[in-house]
């Protein structure tokens, strides 16, 4: 395997996996030290991203456990999207109580990863957003989004903020709904710790193509975390990466590693039908394929070839590539 390509997953694949139809979740699911010994088997993966509050008491604990199974903190994310409390936006909610409850648990998140370890803290502004047309004051809205981000940056410097935007789910449309709107967002707000979190398949959602989202993330100097996983471009399917988007994929990895991505790789599915450990294992497989085939396109310095349009020339090269 590539030693290059820095996997993380989060926990997911070992949890009970409940959605809206089947409430009581999809299996029994494992306890928290049982997750992170069946994720620590799966080879290829040294990282786990996950979420705050957690099972531990504090950032020192969590450090503790994740050493005793031989994993890193690829990510810290706050938790303001699975309390109801936050149904109706966090950072752009219109109860100022609300929007202070949601910065403090930001807040309470930059300290636990200084504690643990964590390379940046991951913030979703989930439920920020409208369902319906006159629901939403846009200049409020935006406005409370933008001095909750300013004063959570002010706080801490020396913790990595990244910020993940997604168009829909569980709002039918999301404020920061794609990577233009955030990275406008993230320049507003003018911190060189304040980044975003590209989500493939949240690109993908958004009909834009993510190979490109990640040239303008690290043209800006933006881009602090990706994560992985696939769909058919109409929902947040979180499937297995490259399951359905291979070559959308592999042009991913060839910016990313072009213009040099070291960060992480967090795979981010939801395998409500699957042996979670055998999912995991496929797209472990997955990932380095496509990171392997993006390398050699780097070895063969295909730039010449980009930069004259001639694609049809590179889709022969990747052809090539597969053996059958």
């Amino acid at each position: 395997m590539d030693n290059e390509l820095k996997l993380a997953s989060n926990l997911a694949p070992f949890s009970r996996l409940s959605d809206r139809f089947v409430t009581s979740g999809y299996c029994e699911g494992y306890d928290f030290n049982k997750q992170l010994e069946m994720l620590a088997a799966i080879e290829g993966i040294s990282g786990v991203g996950l979420g705050w509050p957690s099972q531990c008491r504090d950032g020192a604990t969590l450090k503790k456990i994740l050493e005793n199974h031989g994993l890193k903190l690829a990510t810290l994310d706050a938790d303001i999207y699975t309390e109801a409390r936050f149904k109706n936006g966090s950072f752009s909610n219109r109860n100022p109580k609300i929007r202070c409850a949601a910065l403090e648990r930001a807040k309470e998140t930059i300290d636990a990863a200084i504690e643990a370890g964590s390379p940046d803290i991951n913030l979703w502004l989930g439920h920020d957003g409208f369902d319906y047309l006159f629901q939403g004051h846009y200049v409020d809205a935006w406005n409370w989004i933008l001095e909750g981000l300013q004063e959570l940056a002010e706080y801490n410097p020396n913790m990595p903020i990244s910020i993940e935007p997604k168009c829909r789910e569980p709002r039918a449309n999301e404020y920061v709904a794609n990577t233009g709107k955030l990275l406008m967002l993230v320049n507003r707000i003018n911190k060189p710790h304040v980044g975003i979190t590209l989500d493939f398949g949240h690109s993908l959602a958004a009909l834009e193509n993510p190979a490109e989202c990640a040239v303008f993330a690290m043209r800006e100097g933006r881009l602090q975390q990706v994560h992985l996983n696939d769909n058919y471009r109409d929902w947040d399917h979180d499937l297995i990466p490259g399951s359905v988007s291979v070559w959308e994929q592999v042009e991913f990895f060839y910016w990313l590693h072009r213009l040099g991505y070291d960060g992480w790789f967090c795979i981010d599915i939801y395998p409500y039908r699957d042996d979670g450990a055998e999912v995991l294992e496929r797209a472990v497989q997955a990932c380095h394929k496509s990171w392997q085939v993006a390398n050699r396109l780097i070895e063969m310095n295909i730039e010449q070839l980009l930069r004259d349009g001639q694609h049809l020339k590179i889709k022969r090269i990747l052809w090539d590539m597969v053996k059958v």
